[in-house]
């Protein structure tokens, strides 16, 4: 049940008056919440029976609060307690007990779960901002960082020897595990183990197992398909018994089946959860589960406006677009947005660039994997369309491909690099070197030549602080 704010001043409310400053944030919050938030608004997210909550303009207001000032749940129960000016902003008493963080947090879900909820937050952000009770310097910044999943990666044999007895309890289910008897080779589906107990060591009997499973699995799915009205859960079961059962392996001509070499795009790695992924977030940190995006912002860029969740494998930055438009969604306006190499997608840029959001994206420094001339030290005159090597070669390129922001490849001959006193520095192939020019050189050879500026430096190093 909703509870009411107690907004009636004791003695020691008194004291506070004319001690916070008028032009204060604190001030001006609580003059704000007085003028444009009351209990009815909230009314939809709470039942009219039970136990009576906090004030839901309390958590609401301690959220905006958390919003302006970074807090935590944790550091915003502490100032609700003991800091006055937040009790004073709140329009709660000064014998305030605070709000606690399960509370907020509840609250919140409330609020976020619900589109009568979103609807007062994003509201209230766009009121609140024309009153400029948020920070102008507010920092916001794009990252991503690494879920672990909640279950544990599965092998082949298991995930495909679990994906059958998945089925069969789906079968069971909905009374069609007759039809499976007839259908399947091996019959210890029904034991209380993760996967056959063979000699693993003995490459024989994997391979014997590895064929086992994966035909009645097939065998499994093709029998299902056949019948009508297959019910949905049914359906998705079989869809992913049969992904595990082909996505590591290889049928030749004659029925055999063999394990390929290399891991599959986008591979399923457990069918407890069909979500998780294998990922890394660099070459040494690898990853089971899931990828996070997020845009934050607040002071120094700790309250996250924006988020996007997604398997481990997915490459940095697939989101940058969403989680912009997300923002906005959620009243939030980036006027600049700070990121690493990953968001230098310079088409997206351009995009914002023309709506008014400004970037301090880094872009990557150009390498050569094998240790010789980079494309830096390769000269590329966008006007005149020509790329110039280290030794002298010049090649033209269509300069109309490049103001289209279309990719275009310079390729140097093989005699020229096979001839050239500097090929070892420069390639180690015998078809010669080739350049690449990017859809967005002209933005990404600026860029690179600003980043050498303590200009940049000092304004990128704001999302380190």
């Amino acid at each position: 049940m909703i509870g009411k704010a107690d907004r009636q001043m004791s003695f020691s409310d008194y004291w506070l008056l004319g001690k916070i400053s008028e032009v204060s944030y604190y001030h001006r919050l609580r003059t704000w919440v007085f003028n444009n938030l009351n209990e009815e608004m909230f009314q939809p997210l709470f039942s009219y029976y039970g136990r009576e909550s906090i004030s839901p303009v309390y958590t609401f207001t301690a959220m905006l609060i958390q919003f302006e000032k970074g807090y935590s749940d944790r550091e915003m129960e502490e100032e609700s307690r003991f800091d006055d000016r937040i009790k004073y902003a709140l329009t709660a008493p000064r014998d305030f007990d605070g709000i606690d963080a399960v509370t907020l947090c509840d609250h919140r879900k409330r609020l976020f779960n619900s589109e009568i909820g979103k609807e007062i937050f994003i509201k209230t952000i766009s009121q609140a901002k024309e009153v400029g009770l948020f920070n102008k310097d507010n920092l916001h910044i794009i990252d991503s960082f690494m879920i672990w999943g909640s279950c544990a990666r599965q092998d082949t044999y298991t995930m495909i020897y679990q994906g059958i007895k998945m089925v069969l309890r789906f079968m069971k289910f909905y009374e069609m595990e007759d039809a499976s008897k007839k259908i399947l080779k091996r019959t210890d589906y029904e034991e209380n183990i993760k996967k056959p107990k063979i000699a693993w060591e003995n490459e024989k009997e994997k391979a014997k197992l590895l064929e086992e499973l994966v035909k009645d699995a097939l065998s499994l799915v093709e029998n299902i398909k056949t019948k009508k009205d297959i019910k949905d859960d049914l359906k998705k079961a079989i869809e992913l018994l049969e992904r595990v059962a082909l996505q590591d392996v290889e049928i030749t001509n004659d029925g055999h089946v063999k394990m390929i070499e290399g891991t599959a795009k986008d591979r399923i790695i457990s069918v407890v959860d069909d979500e998780m992924r294998h990922g890394r977030k660099t070459s040494s940190k690898l990853s089971d589960g899931y990828k996070a995006e997020i845009i934050t912002g607040g002071e120094k860029g700790s309250v996250v406006v924006g988020i996007e969740v997604d398997g481990a494998n997915i490459a940095d930055g697939e989101h940058m677009s969403d989680l912009i438009e997300q923002s906005r969604r959620n009243g939030v306006d980036i006027d600049k947005l700070y990121g690493d190499c990953a968001y230098s997608d310079f088409e997206e840029i351009e995009k914002r660039k023309e709506e008014g959001t400004d970037f301090c994206i880094r872009v990557p420094e150009a390498t050569n994997p094998s240790g010789g001339f980079s494309k830096e030290e390769f000269k590329i005159d966008l006007e005149k369309g020509t790329v110039e090597c280290p030794n002298g070669h010049i090649k033209q390129f269509d300069t109309e491909k490049t103001q289209k922001h279309e990719q275009v490849t310079v390729k140097f001959r093989a005699e020229e690099c096979n001839d050239c006193p500097l090929k070892d520095q420069c390639t180690k192939s015998k078809k010669g070197r080739t350049i690449n020019i990017h859809p967005y050189e002209k933005e990404i050879q600026e860029q690179r030549e600003y980043q050498k500026t303590d200009e940049f430096k000092e304004d990128y190093a704001k999302d380190r602080m």
